[in-house]
């Protein structure tokens, strides 16, 4: 079969509201279904579904969704058969109350698509533990901001005696933008309404006014723990777009992600001196 060069974005961080795309090579004509799910206590279970497809020289108009497969989950010995989401193309959601993603649970994902099943496994890993901010205030004066300046972080603590994998997700809260650094160019400002560090396998991680806190106010901090396919994953399409490798994947059969997370939620203010 003629090598052909696929496009596909993952929306890894659903986490992230960002999508990265990558270019990768696939020896096959056909369409390849792409799965998305991100398993985590307390949020529905929903699976999302796309098909990757060889760029043409004609622009391609189908749907780039896959809304009619029988998608379903097998869980604590139980098949449960997912519902289509009729407004939202490509989404599959448990509608039976039976079926939650809860820590250390075990889940198997399966589907039909082209002739092939595609199966993929994974398990939902615990809270986690004993998370705090080495304080909810961080008290910062912009006459000293600047090249060269130095402002004292806002520290992230957590349990990790197991060497497991977490990143953190930083959102700013206010409806308008006070940036501390009044020489900010504004066209930046939305980069930095959300942003995530990369996956790190430590008990501690400091936030800072440069990538982290770059506005005054309030702000909700994530962090969530994360399966290894999920690093796997995430560093695999960090790589550039100049290395074309299939990317790595823990779905048979096809691409993308099904995995679990879990997280804890806490909260800080920036405020001025």
């Amino acid at each position: 079969m003629k090598k052909i060069i696929y496009s596909v974005a993952f929306a890894l961080l659903a986490i992230l509201n960002a999508c990265t795309k990558e270019i990768i090579t696939i020896d096959d004509d056909s369409d390849v279904p792409v799965v998305e799910a991100f398993l985590e206590p307390g949020k529905e279970v929903s699976v999302k579904l796309s098909k990757m497809l060889p760029f043409s020289e004609d622009e391609y108009t189908g749907s780039l969704t896959i809304d009619t497969a029988e998608v379903y989950i097998n869980y604590n010995g139980a098949d449960y058969l997912l519902t289509p989401v009729s407004d939202e193309p490509g989404k599959y959601v448990s509608l039976d109350s039976a079926l939650t993603a809860t820590a250390g649970g075990s889940y198997n994902l399966y589907f039909s698509y082209n002739g092939y099943t595609i199966t993929s496994t994974t398990s939902i890993p615990s809270q986690p533990v004993n998370v705090g901010l080495s304080s909810t205030t961080l008290r910062i004066d912009p006459t000293v901001m600047g090249p060269g300046s130095i402002q004292d972080p806002m520290t992230i603590t957590w349990e990790n005696p197991d060497n497991t994998y977490y990143l953190i997700v930083v959102e700013y809260l206010e409806s308008t933008y006070d940036p501390i650094n009044e020489n900010m160019n504004s066209e930046n400002f939305d980069q930095f309404q959300k942003v995530s560090t990369d996956p790190v396998s430590v008990n501690s991680y400091n936030l800072d006014t440069r990538q982290h806190l770059v506005f005054f106010g309030s702000y909700k901090v994530i962090i969530y723990k994360v399966n290894e396919e999920y690093v796997n994953l995430y560093e695999n399409v960090s790589q550039s777009s100049l290395n074309l490798t299939e990317p790595l994947t823990n779905i048979e059969n096809g691409l993308g992600i099904f995995t679990g997370i879990n997280s804890d939620t806490l909260f800080l203010e920036v405020k001025e001196i």
